[in-house]
């Protein structure tokens, strides 16, 4: 009996000693994929991501030309800048790694089966590398409150923000400053990495069933056992567009379609990726033709003078290029007030009134970016006294009627607008401090 359990042990480490020595070299090839602040998207213009992602692929190809090497995953590893809610950099650091998926499966044509992806939400540990390479007087103190954590909870929010909170109170403040000006740049921006790993036996396997060999006009390489294909790398027709890259939104100029061209003017500055600011002016004054006789009968005279002003929050837009603002669904709150002249059949009505409301905007990119055009309804409030008068001569000296005064309050819609905008930009200044390293 113990001469069998001894031979059957014998024989279970001789397979795997036979298992090991068929994998055993290993090699891997990687790179880096960078983001902008607080995008998931991969953007290829973004430092040569594009390009090196290309050489990526093709790299794979190469090796792949050796018959005895087989890809067994390509392992995507995420990460954000512990700056912000540590849930909210979870999600945006899991956003990042199916971006970095979607883009090589999509553009490149690789297999989404071979991908796997560990989306570690905030890098602390990059952080504390970083830290460790400091010669300044604070770095153990912020070194030890970095490394509180035990890493079994690296992912327990509220112990992660409990160590935030303190690095954030290190030196009165002064210690996070340093770090949001210093390193979390390369922390936001150097969010994605990307390995290949590639096992060759040690013996060639013997040719099985599963051995496929593929040759068309675009060579696609299938290994044995583990089915592993890259599809053709499809050729895309650069599309010309409008190059905003190094560039900045300072305001945007807008006027409104529907109405008489240049009717109003406004414009909208933009406050960090979800706020903006705007201003509107009205001036349409409207004469009605006189009659063909040269009498003016029933002459029409229609004077607006108005001013509006706005707060607007912009929606998380997936679609729109890092360096574009303005662009996609928002709401606002606004308050405008001024003077009309109304007068048709030689009586008219004078006024001031006052309006307050919310409204809904959606706008898009036209030719190319170049230009944007919105889309606005609101529903306010408006009050307004106003006095009726009478002319003798359409557009000439109104006689007012003593002692009467009509008062107007109206509820409901009182914006709908489909604008023109001209975004303005300027280059970016990267000499300022704060800017990528």
């Amino acid at each position: 009996m113990k001469k069998t359990l001894i031979t059957i042990i014998c024989a279970c480490l001789a397979g795997i000693a036979t298992a090991g020595a068929q994998e055993t070299r290993r090699d891997t090839l990687g790179l880096d994929v960078f983001f902008r602040r607080g995008i998931h998207v991969v953007d290829p213009d973004y430092r040569e991501n594009g390009k090196r992602l290309k050489e990526f692929r093709q790299a794979i190809e190469d090796r792949l030309k050796d018959s005895t090497v087989m890809v067994r995953t390509i392992v995507i590893q995420t990460s954000a800048s512990p700056e912000g809610n540590t849930n909210s950099n979870q999600r945006l650091s899991e956003n990042r790694a199916k971006g970095i998926i979607n883009y090589l499966s999509g553009a490149l044509g690789m297999d989404e089966s071979l991908f796997r992806y560990n989306a570690i939400g905030e890098d602390w540990g990059g952080l504390a590398r970083i830290v460790r390479t400091l010669d300044l007087p604070w770095a153990e103190r912020a070194l030890a409150i970095i490394e509180s954590v035990p890493k079994g909870a690296a992912r327990n929010a509220q112990a992660v923000e409990a160590r935030k909170r303190q690095l954030m109170g290190l030196e009165g403040g002064s210690v996070w400053r340093w770090l949001d000006e210093h390193v979390f740049p390369e922390l936001r921006s150097g969010g994605g990495s990307v390995q290949c790993i590639f096992y060759t036996p040690a013996e060639p396997l013997p040719a099985t069933t599963d051995t496929i060999y593929v040759n068309t006009r675009d060579t696609i390489y299938v290994n044995r056992r583990d089915t592993v294909y890259l599809r053709p790398e499809p050729v895309v027709k650069p599309r010309k567009t409008y190059d905003l890259t190094g560039k900045k939104m300072l305001f945007a100029v807008r006027t409104n379609a529907l109405a008489i061209p240049f009717a109003n003017i406004g414009v909208e500055v933009p406050l960090g990726e979800r706020w903006s600011i705007g201003a509107d002016y009205y001036y349409p004054w409207i004469w009605r033709p006189k009659h063909s006789s040269g009498l003016d009968y029933s002459g029409t005279c229609n004077e607006l003078l108005a001013l509006d002003l706005e707060v607007r929050y912009w929606f998380e837009n997936k679609k729109r290029k890092p360096e574009q603002r303005l662009l996609g669904h928002s709401v606002g709150l606004y308050v405008a007030g001024g003077y009309y002249d109304f007068e048709r059949n030689y009586s008219g009505h004078q006024g001031d009134f006052i309006n307050v409301g919310a409204d809904y905007l959606y706008a898009m990119p036209i030719f190319d970016g170049r230009l944007h055009l919105e889309f606005e309804l609101g529903l306010g409030y408006i009050y307004s006294p106003a006095q009726p008068y009478d002319t003798f001569v359409s557009g000439d000296k109104a006689f007012r009627r003593r002692g009467v005064t009509h008062y107007t309050h109206w509820f409901g819609p009182t914006r709908a607008q489909v604008s023109v905008v001209w975004p303005i930009y300027v280059k970016r200044d990267r000499t300022k401090k704060g800017g990528q390293l």
